[in-house]
Formats: C-alpha cells, structure tokens, sequence
C-alpha cells in the first residue's frame, strides 16, 4: 500500500508531518507495543485519509523479522486540521532493551524519531502444574519444556526450593486440632489447635536440574528432579508453588499408604532441545 494506503498520491500530497526541522518523534515501551504520536497537517482544502506510514530503519525488524519499512495507521483530517495521533510500533519480541535510531516519512516530510525498547521478562512453562503420586520415594523426575519468550537471557540455577503446605484450609485445621484436645481444658484444645496448625507447613520441595541460561526466544525441554521429605504423611494432599522469574509452577502432592517407607527413585538428569 506505502505510505499514502488506498488514497491516491495526489489526493494524498496535502498531508505531512509536523513540527519545527529539529523535532525528533519518541516512541517507547515493549517491542510488541511501543506506543507514541504523529503530528500532522493537512495543508489542503479537502478533508483526507492516511492508513499507514513509511519507516526507514537500519536495525528494527518487525513482529515476523522482517525489516521494518511500514506501520499500519489511521488518520483522517479536515482541510487545513492539525492533529497529534497515537501511533503503535509492533517489533520482533527478542529485539534487545536499548535505544534505536528510525524515520517517519508522511507525504513530502520526514521526521527522526527515537525507539525505546524497554527489558521485557517472561518465562513460560509447560506445563504450568504437575502431580506427584508419592510411594516409598522422594525423588522423582518431570520433564517441563521451559521458553524464554522476553528479550533478555535469563539464567537459571541448578537447585531451587519451596514450601509445601498440607492442603487442610484453616477451619479444617481448627476443627481437628480442637477435636484432638482435651474438651474439659480450653489450654489443651489451644495448644492441639496450634500443633495442627504448624503441622501444614510439611517441609521443603527441593528441586534440582542442569543449570543454564536461556536465550531470547529459546525453548527448551528439561528433566526436574523433585526432591520430597522423608516424613510426609500417608493418604494426605499437599500442595507448593515454585517461583522462577515471573513463571510459577504448581506441583500436587498426594501420598499413599506406602508413603515414607525410606526408598528412592533414581535421580536423571538429562536436557533435550526442542527449539533454538
């Protein structure tokens, strides 16, 4: 389409850019929404249309990697109308945090402008929650495919560790701790309520996996060790929540009458690409 869209040059040549020589246009955000504004002027009579602005770019690609040379945008102005319209560049995801040197051109006039592409962290999992049916082991193995889909590398460590909370909400807690007491002394009853109460914190998940660090736009599938404590109950439900970067994977626990019995699974630790 160019510069100009569906309107023909000629009904187009009324409308520029906008602003003093030295105006240097600012756009700035994630690279999938870098927001700022256009200043325009049609200097004709007729009331006119734009659908999209030309862009000269030595770095930028945009969102399919692909040199950036034109952006989809929607203007319409009256005879002789002065705006300042919003407009939006969408980038290719992985392009680096920094700043950028580009052009806008809108019929006869071009403007410098400046792209500031803001740090954009985001790993994702798959899948984001696991279950661990729990025998006479504490070792077990899963393997979740890890992306880093931001644009900066994220490293990752070998060994990380949550809490696990018994899956008992407080009230539950309350009514078998009081039941537990001795209903004639209300310090027994306080004190077997406290003692459930302490026991939903069960210990610690443990989890260890190769360490590396993940490139923009790198996929990966991983082997995770989880490592659980040796004295979980039997026949009970717990629940943690691991944290890494703004990622969170929910891991289900549910042990068996076997459970605690002092076996342990083989560790592995292996690392299969899926995507680099």
């Amino acid at each position: 389409m160019g510069t100009n869209g569906n309107t023909p040059l000629s009904e187009q040549a009324t409308v520029h850019l906008a602003g003093p020589e030295d105006t240097r246009l600012r756009f700035s955000g994630p690279p999938k929404s870098l927001t700022g504004t256009l200043p325009l002027v049609n200097t004709g009579p007729e009331k006119q249309k734009i659908r999209s602005v030309a862009v000269n770019s030595d770095k930028l690609l945009g969102a399919a990697r692909l040199p950036l040379r034109e952006i989809p945008f929607y203007a319409r102005l009256y005879g002789g109308e002065q705006v300042s319209v919003p407009a939006t560049l969408v980038l290719d995801p992985q392009t680096p945090p920094g700043s950028y040197d580009l052009e806008f051109t809108v019929g006869m006039r071009t403007l410098a402008a400046t792209a500031y592409v803001s740090e954009v962290v985001d790993l994702r999992l798959d899948p984001v929650q696991i279950t661990i049916l729990v025998g006479s082991a504490t070792s077990y193995t899963r393997t979740l495919v890890v992306e880093n889909a931001g644009n900066v590398a994220l490293p990752t460590g070998s060994h990380c560790e949550a809490p696990i909370f018994d899956s008992f909400d407080l009230v539950s807690t309350f009514l078998v701790g009081l039941n537990k007491g001795d209903r004639q002394s209300a310090e027994s009853m306080a004190k077997a309520f406290l003692n459930e109460w302490a026991d939903l914190k069960a210990g610690t998940l443990i989890t260890k996996r190769k360490a590396m660090v993940l490139a923009p736009g790198q996929k990966l599938a991983v082997d995770i060790e989880f490592q659980l404590p040796g004295d979980l109950k039997p026949l009970r439900h717990y629940r943690a929540n691991l944290q890494l970067y703004n990622a969170t994977l929910s891991v289900d626990i549910y042990t068996t009458a076997k459970t605690g019995s002092g076996a342990k699974a083989p560790k592995v630790n292996r690392e299969a690409s899926v995507n680099e």
